[in-house]
């Protein structure tokens, strides 16, 4: 507990600062701040690098047929901008055509997040070899 309390009185300012503005917010908005606290935290988890894109997709859940499109993309997964009601734990499979390759890329996909912004997807069941087209893809995009 020692450093936890050295912690707290390094970043008391700070701290009692943003309890205060918290304090003050309406519930909707400290539920909002909390959802973004949490995507931060998310980012910095990522183990692949994400690269900035605006690719059409097209995707299905297991009740509904999508288009919208990737926001970001990574080897391991991408981003999906979109304002339909996806859940967290949903599969999903995902079509998309990339410049390069003749065939669209069909992806299973899990969701592993959700902002108001779209959906995070986690690559599923992908082959070695689709992983390594999709990472020399996104290593030719530019930042």
């Amino acid at each position: 507990m020692g450093n936890l309390n050295r912690q707290i009185k390094k970043y008391n300012v700070i701290i009692s600062k943003l309890i205060e503005i918290i304090l003050k917010l309406k519930k909707e908005q400290q539920v909002k701040l909390l959802k973004y606290a949490e995507e931060l935290l998310i980012e910095d988890k990522r183990s692949s690098v994400r690269k900035a894109c605006q690719i059409p997709v097209n995707y299905a859940t297991q009740n509904q047929i999508y288009t919208d499109h990737i926001k970001d993309i990574s080897k391991s997964g991408l981003f999906i901008e979109t304002k339909k009601p996806l859940s967290v734990g949903e599969r999903i499979v995902m079509s998309f055509n990339m410049n390069g390759y003749d065939h669209p890329f069909k992806i299973k996909g899990e969701i592993v997040h959700t902002n108001r912004f779209g959906a995070g997807i986690a690559y599923k069941e992908i082959s070695s070899y689709v992983a390594d087209m999709i990472g020399s893809l996104v290593e030719r995009i530019k930042d």
